[in-house]
């Protein structure tokens, strides 16, 4: 086994999935009960709209990875795409709180995301409906 070629691909592995990957699980896992949630919340709010934004974003990222996974395993070396299979799992396992939809970043990413998903006021057409996220309670 080549252990710098393992190590690299580990690394390589790691960053794509951190950077990449991770944003569809947490458009799958995170996103889709935020929507549901603030659709019941405020049924003014474009579930459509939000689902539709979510399915484009997890579409998006995981083509790109799987194209990106499917020429590192077809061209590299078996140290490398042990080392790349290795870094994904590894950005996967340290990312799973993240994928929470109780998440306070989550939820902050969610309002800044969706903001358009919410009606304009009467007042200014162009303004948004501004939601800040509950505060989860920390003592349980």
């Amino acid at each position: 086994m080549n252990i710098p070629f393992f190590f690299g691909a580990a690394a390589g592995g790691f960053v794509l999935m951190a950077t990449v990957g991770i944003q569809a699980l947490v458009a799958l896992f995170s996103s889709i009960p935020l929507a549901k949630r603030r659709h019941l919340e405020n049924p003014t709010f474009d579930l459509k709209r939000a689902h539709r934004r979510i399915a484009q974003v997890a579409v998006v990222t995981t083509v790109l990875v799987a194209v990106i996974s499917a020429l590192i395993i077809q061209f590299a070396p078996l140290s490398a795409t042990a080392g790349y299979l290795f870094g994904m799992i590894l950005a996967f396992v340290l990312s799973l709180k993240r994928m929470t939809p109780n998440s306070e970043q989550n939820q902050a990413n969610f309002a800044e995301s969706y903001a358009d998903c919410y009606p304009s006021s009467d007042a200014a057409p162009d303004d948004t409906v501004s939601f800040s996220p509950p505060k989860q309670d920390k003592s349980k």
